[in-house]
């Protein structure tokens, strides 16, 4: 392990932050704390990962890895245990953060605000949640604390004091962002409101992080601001210049809000600078930036996460400090860079599973950066929430769909049910455009299949499938997928047409207050699915045209979507590029991707563009430096580094073409025009015949690979047996907490309990047979899959809204599924019989009993519909053995139907040695065994 460079690191986040904003006003002298910062240390540009969406952002800034590794895929959750849905959770997070690895080193770290961190891990150290500024909508509402929000409990109550309301800010402060506000009318302008809002929350974060900075000592802390991101939302549309279409009157009350929100992050940043030391390395950066200029655009898609259009791709990053360089600029950095940095500069390892680089070139001294496969599986005290309670919410409420279908837990009511699946659907669809992030449009397909078969009215799931079809090659599919877009577009616009002429007239006769904002909000989806984007439309066929080879075609519909916005123009010159640079037309081509980059010189596609076409030309110094430009603000790029190689080999500087070339074959190891290149250079240059011979067979093993990617020829991961075998692993331990009850049976309530399809039906005829009044109303009948009868009481599906009934039942036994008894009421004794049986039997029972039901099936695959029952299991576990009031008794099914006697006689003594054993035995019935482990198939 290398020598720590550092004592502290203090990384503070500012979301959306953005270059285009602050250099303008760091010039005008108006954030001269930022000026300080950066004279003494580095800055560059930091490049966001797809879909642009704050809280998988801030999670892959504080863990290193894109969304699909560690969980994080939305704004909501489903909650497992209520059946509604809730903010998201670090419970999804399923990897460990930086703190976490540092806690398990022996740093203490705090963390404030952080998006998300709620509930708050137990570090070594202080965490507040992201909730924690957070007041309620009436400044007269009590605003008490959760426990969940602040770690340790010791300053719960002292944190408390720090928090500010919004009704608390003053007239004063609101006039340094609206000079003109006492002209805001605000019986019908909100807007004063929510920048009173946005102060109050951000100086609330900015009181908590440095009371904790003084008085709590820290090696690490991390500190998240999000006004800049909530000020743009709100206020972006009036920096200036002035857009066209916004008001006057708008323009001149709020076009001073955007600056004062960073003047306003320039004096925190003073203050936490001197709070710091001179001896503390301070990193800033920010998730994504804000489109401040004429890319801003004047609509914003209706549909959840919309906003995210105002967000541009690159933020901020600045590093200062006693390891840090002095006045330098860094290039090639993103957001999943800064987890290996901070790793670095405390001397530790950085994991081979995280997808970022430490960025060493902003580093004084150069450290040799050293890895261990990944930090998930280096053991210690890492503080993260223990593993039973980091469920996927989305696999967990698929799973909870599963039980309603077999009949075994209440179905919801129309509202919560629907709220579950819109958010389940958006989660499914952010996990599929992580994967079209990273370019495995392979594992995204399958998923955009899923949700557009589910949800035929969303058009974008098709668009995201059509084009994952075009980059992989599958032009027949792609081809299929967008004329079938097109016919559900057409349908469904139709459709909406009808409803919005419908709705309109029901809305003519009331007056606007009338209107409902439920209402309002069915209109606008209405307007939005009865308008067709022909701009949009004609970019598609365009672009499958091109991908089919039909160039002049493609042209034709091109030219019919410039009527597009301002900020669709970029991916739209840059198509049209790419069409002439395919037809060898170097002149025209270069006329589009200097247009992309008129109206954003940043754009890495254009400027990449550019250094393609004059490679043709053979203007092989003007092509360097574009393509070293292009390496600049988007460093993960395998072709861009080849056609760096390319260029540097064209220009006689052999050393670093092989060092490009050989980048491009880490990035990409599947890349045979890089071996090839490699293989003249070892032929004509280096003279090194044995490695060119390498190369060459390389390459073509390469194009082998690739065309068996084309034709689908891909492994297959088998389930992994470990899933299916953990009742196996553990069943030694889980008989060594089977209970010996003393209360009587006759002031308990007997539970059988399992998994679905687990032998709980089975037990209770045995409870039955031997004599325990059974609490059944027979409501459902005996069928195909239980023969002899369910033996269940209905009311027990709905014991998560009523469990009154349970403490009338003592001296009776009940059926109660698994997932439902973290429902039961405290206080009232319990004896749980509780049934397990191997997973893969279980959920081919439950396959078969739902095909017969003619019921939907999980989603999910047999693997990821057993490691959620096993999490699910994992808590109700836990919950048995830690309560008084709880005695247990594990019956595995398998040994029951093989060992009826023993097994009747363990039941028996549970219970209290007064049933009748042989009578009990007669309800096994091992013909009935329909699903045997053996015999399983897998997926």
């Amino acid at each position: 392990m290398n020598q720590p460079l550092t004592n502290k690191v203090l990384l503070i986040g500012w979301d959306a932050a953005d270059w285009k904003v602050i250099t303008p006003l760091i010039d005008a002298g108006k954030m001269p704390n930022l000026k300080r910062f950066l004279d003494r240390g580095v800055m560059g540009n930091l490049a966001t990962l797809y879909p642009i969406l704050s809280p998988m952002l801030w999670t892959s800034i504080g863990t290193g890895k894109r969304a699909y590794k560690h969980g994080v895929h939305g704004f909501i959750e489903p909650d497992p245990t209520s059946g509604n849905v809730r903010p998201i959770s670090n419970l999804a997070r399923k990897t460990k953060a930086i703190w976490n690895i540092l806690n398990q080193e022996g740093k203490r770290c705090n963390v404030i605000g952080w998006w998300p961190t709620e509930p708050v891990e137990p570090i070594n150290g202080v965490m507040v949640s992201n909730h924690y500024q957070q007041a309620p909508p009436n400044y007269k509402a009590p605003w008490p604390i959760k426990k969940q929000a602040i770690h340790p409990p010791h300053l719960i109550e002292s944190l408390a004091e720090y928090r500010i309301r919004p009704s608390e800010i003053e007239a004063e402060q609101l006039l340094l962002f609206v000079p003109d506000a006492a002209k805001v009318d605000q019986e019908k302008d909100k807007r004063l409101g929510s920048i009173a809002k946005i102060i109050a929350e951000t100086a609330s974060i900015h009181a908590a992080a440095t009371a904790t900075m003084q008085l709590e000592e820290w090696d690490f802390m991390a500190i998240y601001y999000d006004a800049i991101d909530h000020f743009g939302h709100g206020f972006m549309k009036y920096h200036p210049p002035k857009s066209p279409w916004i008001k006057d009157e708008d323009f001149e009350l709020y076009s001073g809000v955007i600056e004062a929100c960073y003047r306003y992050h320039d004096l925190m940043l003073g203050v936490l600078m001197q709070l710091a030391g001179e001896d503390t390395n301070i990193i800033i950066c920010s998730d994504h930036g804000f489109h401040p200029d004429r890319l801003r655009p004047q609509y914003i898609p209706n549909e959840p996460a919309g906003p995210a259009e105002e967000h541009r791709p690159y933020g901020i990053i600045a590093m200062n400090g006693p390891d840090i360089k002095k006045d330098e600029l860094v290039y090639g950095a993103t957001l999943l860079d800064i987890t290996p940095t901070i790793l670095t500069l405390f001397g530790l390892p950085v994991g081979r599973d995280m997808d970022g680089k430490p960025l060493i070139t902003a580093l004084e001294d150069s450290p040799q950066v050293e890895f261990i496969d990944s930090w998930d599986e280096v053991e210690g005290d890492c503080a993260m929430h223990p593993p039973d309670m980091l469920i996927d919410s989305v696999d967990s409420q698929a799973a909870m769909e599963q039980l309603v279908e077999l009949g075994y837990v209440e179905e919801l009511n129309d509202d919560k049910e629907q709220r579950v699946q819109e958010t389940v659907r958006e989660l499914r669809y952010n996990l599929a455009r992580s994967y079209i992030g990273a370019n495995r449009y392979r594992e995204a397909m399958p998923i955009l299949e899923e949700l557009w078969d589910q949800w035929p009215t969303e058009s974008r799931f098709g668009v995201k499938l059509f084009n994952s079809c075009v980059q992989t090659n599958q032009i027949a599919k792609a081809r299929e997928t967008l004329e079938k877009s097109l016919e559900r577009k057409e349908e469904y616009a139709n459709q909406a047409r009808e409803e919005l002429k419908q709705l309109s007239e029901q809305l003519k006769a009331k007056k606007p207050e009338e209107i409902t904002d439920s209402q309002r909000h069915k209109l606008r989806k209405l307007q939005a699915r009865a308008n067709v984007n022909m701009p949009t439309l004609a970019y598609l066929q365009g672009s499958l045209l091109f991908a089919e080879g039909k160039y002049p075609e493609a042209l034709e519909f091109l030219e019919k979507a410039k009527t597009t916005q301002t900020h669709n123009l970029p991916s739209l010159y840059q198509k049209i590029g790419e069409v002439y640079l395919r037809q060898r037309k170097w002149a025209e081509a270069e006329s589009y991707f200097l247009q992309v980059l008129e109206i954003d010189p940043v754009n890495p596609s254009g400027l990449f563009g550019l250094c393609r076409v004059y490679l043709k030309q053979q203007r092989n110094q003007e092509a360097l430096e574009k393509a070293i430009a292009t390496l600049g603000l988007d460093y993960h790029n395998p072709q861009g580094h080849f056609y760096c190689g390319v260029a540097l080999h064209r220009n006689g500087k052999i050393e670093e073409a092989e060092q490009e070339l050989l980048t491009a074959l880490n990035q990409n190891p599947v890349f045979p025009q890089v071996h090839r290149r490699l293989a003249l250079l070892y032929t004509k240059d280096k003279l090194n015949l044995e490695k060119a011979t390498t190369h060459r067979r390389l390459a073509k093993e390469a194009m082998q690979r690739i065309r068996d990617f084309k034709a689908g020829n891909i492994p297959v991961t088998e389930t992994r047996q470990k899933v299916f075998d953990w009742y196996e692993r553990s069943a030694y331990q889980r008989q060594q907490i089977n209970s010996q009850p003393t209360t009587p049976i006759s002031e308990s309530v007997v539970i059988v309990s399992g998994l679905p399809r687990s032998g709980t039906s089975m037990m209770m005829q045995i409870l039955g047979q031997g004599g325990l009044p059974i609490f059944t109303d027979n409501a459902r009948k005996a069928d195909e899959s239980n023969v002899k009868g369910y033996y269940e009481f209905e009311k027990a599906k709905q014991l998560a809204t009523d469990n009154s009934w349970v403490k009338d039942i003592k001296g009776k036994g009940v059926k109660i599924v698994a997932q439902l008894l973290p429902n039961l009421p405290a206080h009232i004794p319990y004896r749980i019989i509780f049934m397990e049986r191997h997973l893969k039997e279980v959920i081919a029972s439950q396959k078969k009993m739902l095909m017969r039901l003619n019921r939907k099936a999980s989603k999910l695959k047999d693997e990821q519909l057993a490691q959620t029952y096993l999490q699910q299991l994992a808590n109700v576990e836990k919950l048995m053995t830690s309560q008084d009031n709880i005695d247990i008794l594990f019956m595995n099914f398998e040994e029951v139907i093989n060992n009826p006697t023993s097994c009747c006689t363990r039941v028996n003594q549970f219970l209290g040695g007064s049933f009748d054993e042989v009578e009990m035995q007669k309800a096994i019935a091992p013909e009935l065994r329909h699903q045997i482990v053996d015999n399983y198939v897998k997926n």
